[in-house]
């Protein structure tokens, strides 16, 4: 709820003709379980003009995230306003948002108001006074409040709300939170709800903790009571370490410094027993993944253990695959519980760049959170606060007048988010499996039965491109019709002409600036020997001597080198004067002490929680823990020494032990020959992120421009990032040897031998002549190439971000000429020999 922090975004309002009828024959499809779907629209002429390269997106099911929950919204705002309005009108707004008639969400959360004193003078923005449920019967005392007696208590407070949890729950709607963000007046110091006078300090006063916990339940009780709804779990506190809340702010808030949250959940987990409510209690609702983890990391065992479930906001994004790994290896279920974007253009409904900030951000909160469940903000804005006078942006989904003239006549202004939104609402349903694949615009997922799946591919660019949707991870491929729905400029979500696969691929051209649902009824299963699949024999790329992709569902004797993407050195067993300890060394395939293989603890389980036994093969002894301590043991089915792995689909893992919760982490992120490996909390540090690589065969190899005979170099044999990369004389130094690490399918990374670092194009350009350096490997797309070959032994490298060549400047030939990427244009100084 991070409004403090709305970003600018434009004004014409479009006409909504035809809307109804796109949406309700999606309905039609969903109802039908995709087996009967309705007739194919005439479908838009195809893209015009000058194309965006060709995206080849392959899908990995054998990486399947857990359950998905569903989508939703914060009710709060825009229901305590447009709850008390017309019949006709306000279930109008219910069925754009809930049931088969709109996007079919099927979570709410709902706003526990603290409420400001009556004699306060308002000064929340439109809609945020939400109702407080105490009731002060006569002139103000202190520590007037007592949970304990019913005239302190509004039974009917906040009806608004409550209409709207009814109107969800009608609707379909299963998923029900509720969330404080601020505690009534009466136990402040300010005296307001909005936040303490300094936005750093808390506002709870030290002596209401108990009294604010008897609010929470009392509330929960009572909503429960009159609604119907049965809340799932109980958010106490919203973007605490924050500073965002000072007194006199327009919306209700708090600071909680971590000793506070602390208590608070403690106290409110025994308030909630001794009023005999299970409710799970949910933490901590931060604004960002990077404070969450901070927060958490600072709650001892009994604070863990009084928390449930784990929510985070994504207002910004750096860390998520820390609060990702937190959740896994707490075993507990994470929301993404809010987040929204202005779309950083001025209010407009039928500007698609708003739409694909949106699904931008799902795409990568979902890729890298591994969420149970994505939360917008608000889905209903107020429509005045959002035009030129005010924000002027585009927040919300739908933006309707909160201050009308006549409420029953007041339009539902969909902007091009809503469309959007429904790509994914109306197809990814609740007991789907989300996937991993090797594209950031993508999101696919396994239909809850297992038979189909769904792809949801965004095109950013001004230009048509062409699509392929790499079916080859699926066990089975029908021949069944594909079917598509397109939200552009001029349509929303508008069914195409059905496409076939054939020969497990789905290529379609899909229009500039668009979100595109394919809906696959015909694959099923995992075809574990796929190319590219996350824990499968992958095929190796196209150039000699590079190595096979080894991920975790290779056969248990498959050997393969774990590689630190920080310091390129192979975890490794050392032993002295029989003392046996973990250690990184410089990579030698052949060494059995940096051999491992990796045995799946449930044949079949595809899922990201599955575990696995590490099992050195000099040793024949398992990874495990002793105490804290990484050490190898006798092998057995011990929660000590089974591992989750845990990635993105970039072909980068963390390793997470399954009894503490803790990452495989080389100690202090050295990069030093010999230094220890052990285990550490999840802090996104590259530290802790490990490549699977083939133990067959020396990967490290030269890279001849065809040209000029010389070898890729990297200058001085620098460690440094951002060190030059250009041609020299051959001399087998190590700053001329090179590894084409598989990474995503299809893509590999060029890493350095005497560095372990990555070519990379820098500042992911896409022009030519961008200069290629090295630079710590981070999985970017503009560290990705792909290897075509040229049939006489050399290969051209093609950066997956732009779709250019590395090349030599001019086909220099001189030492020293500067490596750089060109468009292919197949000369000699883009030819290389690996080798």
């Amino acid at each position: 709820m991070s409004r403090t922090l709305r970003r600018p975004a434009t004004g014409r309002t479009r006409k909504r003709a035809a809307r109804a009828t796109a949406i309700a024959s999606v309905a039609t499809v969903i109802a039908a379980g995709m087996a009967s779907p309705p007739a194919a629209a005439a479908p838009p002429a195809e893209p015009v003009g000058v194309a965006a390269p060709g995206v080849t997106v392959r899908l990995d099911p054998s990486y399947q995230q857990q359950p998905f929950e569903g989508w939703g919204t914060s009710l709060a705002w825009f229901a305590n306003v447009t709850g008390g309005w017309p019949d006709a009108k306000r279930n109008e707004l219910a069925d754009a948002l809930y049931g088969p008639k709109g996007l079919g969400l099927t979570i709410a959360r709902y706003n526990i108001g603290g409420g400001d004193s009556p004699e306060t003078k308002p000064y929340l923005r439109t809609g945020g006074a939400v109702p407080g449920h105490w009731n002060r019967p006569g002139p103000e005392k202190p520590n007037w409040w007592n949970p304990e007696n019913p005239k302190h208590w509004k039974p009917n407070a906040d009806a608004n709300q409550r209409w709207w949890l009814k109107a969800a729950k009608d609707r379909g709607a299963n998923g029900f939170e509720a969330f404080s963000n601020s505690p009534p007046y009466f136990m402040t110091h300010s005296g307001l709800v909005s936040g303490a006078w300094n936005p750093a300090h808390d506002n709870l006063r030290s002596d209401q903790y108990g009294r604010f916990a008897a609010y929470l339940s009392g509330a929960v009780r009572r909503v429960q009571d009159s609604t119907g709804v049965t809340f799932d779990s109980l958010s106490p506190i919203n973007e605490p370490n924050t500073d965002f809340w000072r007194a006199g702010g327009r919306q209700e808030g708090s600071h909680w410094d971590t000793a506070s949250q602390a208590r608070m959940y403690k106290t409110l987990r025994a308030e909630l027993d001794a009023k005999g409510l299970d409710t799970p209690i949910t933490a901590m609702d931060e604004t960002n993944p990077n404070t969450f983890r901070s927060d958490w990391d600072s709650y001892d065992a009994s604070v863990r253990e009084s928390i449930g479930k784990l929510n985070t906001h994504t207002y910004s994004t750096g860390g998520r695959t820390g609060v990702r790994d937190i959740a896994k290896g707490a075993g507990k279920r994470l929301w993404m519980s809010e987040v929204d974007l202005g779309g950083g253009v001025p209010q407009n409904f039928t500007d698609m760049r708003p739409a694909l900030d949106l699904t931008s951000r799902i795409n990568e909160d979902i890729r890298e959170l591994e969420p149970r469940a994505w939360v917008l903000w608000q889905a209903i804005e107020d429509y005045e606060n959002m035009t030129p006078a005010h924000e002027n942006s585009n927040w919300g989904l739908i933006q309707t007048d909160f201050t009308p003239v006549d409420a029953a006549k007041e339009p539902l202004r969909k902007n091009k988010k809503y469309w959007a939104m429904a790509q994914y609402t109306k197809f990814v349903r609740p007991g789907a499996r989300v996937i991993n694949t090797d594209d950031a615009n993508t999101l696919a997922a396994m239909a809850p039965s297992g038979r189909g799946a769904v792809v949801v591919h965004s095109n950013p660019t001004g230009s048509a491109r062409t699509v392929t949707v790499d079916l080859g991870g699926f066990a089975r491929v029908s021949s069944a019709p594909v079917q598509r729905y397109t939200t552009d400029a001029t349509q929303n979500l508008q069914r195409g002409a059905d496409l076939t696969p054939s020969g497990k691929r789905v290529t379609v051209t899909l229009p500039p600036g668009s979100v595109t649902t394919f809906v696959l009824p015909g694959v099923s299963g995992v075809n574990a020997t796929a190319s590219g699949v996350s824990g499968a024999n992958a095929a190796a790329p196209a150039v000699s001597g590079a190595n096979t992709r080894m991920t975790p569902a290779a056969p248990s004797t498959a050997a393969r080198q774990i590689l630190n993407d920080n310091s390129g050195m192979a975890l490794a067993v050392e032993t002295t004067g029989g003392r046996t300890t973990l250690v990184q060394r410089a990579p030698n395939p052949a060494d059995t002490a940096q051999q491992w293989t990796f045995t799946r603890s449930s044949a079949g389980d595809w899922s990201s929680t599955a575990t696995h036994r590490l099992t050195n093969v000099r040793s024949g002894k398992a990874l495990s823990l002793n105490r804290g301590v990484l050490t190898l043991v006798d092998a057995g089915s011990s929660a000590q020494q089974r591992w989750m792995l845990s990635t993105t689909g970039d072909g980068h893992h963390t390793v997470i032990n399954r009894a503490t919760g803790e990452l495989l982490d080389v100690a202090h992120g050295s990069t030093t020959d010999g230094a220890s490996v052990g285990v550490h909390r999840p802090t996104t540090g590259s530290n802790q992120s490990w490549t699977f690589r083939s133990a067959g065969g020396d990967p490290w190899k030269t890279l001849t421009m065809r040209h000029s005979g010389k070898c890729l170099d990297v200058s001085n044999a620098s460690t440094a990032d951002g060190a030059s990369v250009f041609q020299y004389a051959c001399n087998g130094g190590t700053n001329q040897q090179w590894e084409l690490r598989p990474a995503s399918a299809g893509q590999v990374q060029v890493v350095a031998r005497h560095s372990g670092k990555c070519l990379d194009v820098s500042n992911a350009s896409t022009a030519d002549g961008a200069s290629v350096f090295q630079y710590a490997c981070n999985g970017g797309a503009n560290q990705l190439w792909s290897v075509r070959t040229g049939g006489d032994g050399y290969v051209t490298l093609v950066a997956r971000h732009s779709g250019k060549c590395l090349d030599i400047g001019g086909a220099a030939t001189a030492d020293g000429a500067a490596v750089t990427q060109y468009a292919c244009n197949g000369g000699t100084n883009q030819q290389i020999k690996a080798g």
